[in-house]
């Protein structure tokens, strides 16, 4: 298996739940999780996409 891309996710009470359906580089999901968390006082994470071929 290996990482094809990553998706944002909002950590709420433990559980982490998808943001928006959109795929994302590593960098790109990095900086928009950043600017998410620095407007609003939320916990945003990415998440890595597998591809098993």
């Amino acid at each position: 298996m290996q990482i094809i891309e990553y998706v944002l996710h909002m950590l709420i009470q433990g559980s982490a739940v998808p943001v928006t359906e959109d795929i994302y580089t590593q960098s790109e999901c990095n900086k928009r999780a950043e600017y998410l968390m620095s407007v609003r006082n939320v916990k945003v994470v990415c998440g890595e996409v597998w591809n098993e071929r």
